[in-house]
């Protein structure tokens, strides 16, 4: 069966809304965001958006206003499968890409509706977890989860809260490994510190180009020629921390490494 979706499958703070961003600009992709998000559903596209909306008001009575609308979110948590279909059914791009979190879905609604979903490329998108965890800490302590420069930043680490959310971590990653295996699926892992290794959007957009066409995606070269460096740089957000040395990211570092140390972690530093 011929492949519908791309679906990214990470942790909140892995660089997702940067990929979304960039495989947007492909020509025949629409890039979606956190569509099973408990909140609200994350398609950022106007007017796909409001015709998905009208066909499921039209069709089950619901008065649903906006896509933070309460009514919208209970719909799609009970219709998951249903939802992925009314996108389909609206998108006239050939592939739509969408994210996916822990708590998004049920473990049995990511293994049946995604895992086993020979329609949806896998991405697994993994980042070191030291950056990924202090991410997720300036995002708290400064209230903003985007477009936010953190780079003056430090916290005070705490070890315990740490490890609580790095076993957390790797049980999501494990649980994905396992389904795609019992399941006989695939996955194509994408390493952001490797894509960030590369000096500007166009070149991570040649990248994408060819990560995603390796994959098996039928993408016109076309693309590569219609997207200035002025086009990438104002539809694609920039990295929030600039930093290399992870230290300087923490107003104790001795705690940090004591504690990477004692867990045999030590390489999450490198």
């Amino acid at each position: 069966m011929n492949t519908r979706f791309i679906s990214i499958l990470s942790m909140p703070r892995n660089g997702t809304n940067y990929l979304c961003d960039l495989i947007g600009q492909f020509q025949e992709i629409d890039s979606f965001y956190e569509i099973f998000h408990d909140r609200s559903s994350y398609l950022n596209h106007e007017l796909l958006s409001k015709n998905i909306i009208g066909h499921i008001n039209n069709l089950y009575k619901l008065q649903i206003e906006n896509s933070s609308d309460p009514k919208l979110i209970g719909f799609i948590a009970q219709n998951p499968a249903l939802f992925l279909d009314i996108i389909s059914s609206y998108s006239t791009n050939k592939y739509i890409n969408f994210k996916v979190f822990p708590n998004h879905l049920s473990q049995d609604n990511l293994r049946d509706i995604i895992i086993k979903n020979n329609r949806i490329q896998k991405i697994v998108v993994k980042r070191n977890l030291l950056d990924v965890y202090f991410s997720v800490q300036f995002a708290r302590l400064t209230q903003r989860w985007d477009r936010k420069d953190t780079s003056g930043l430090k916290v005070d680490f705490n070890p315990n809260n740490f490890l609580q959310w790095f076993s957390f971590h790797h049980e999501y990653y494990d649980f994905i490994e396992r389904e795609l295996k019992a399941n006989n699926q695939k996955a194509i892992a994408l390493d952001y510190e490797k894509i960030h290794s590369l000096n500007n959007n166009q070149e991570k957009f040649a990248f994408m180009f060819d990560f995603l066409r390796s994959a098996g995606l039928v993408l016109d070269r076309e693309n590569l020629l219609h997207q200035s460096p002025e086009q990438l740089n104002q539809n694609v957000r920039q990295k929030q921390d600039k930093r290399v040395n992870r230290l300087e990211k923490v107003s104790n570092p001795r705690i940090l490494l004591k504690t990477l140390e004692q867990h045999q972690l030590e390489s999450l530093l490198v």
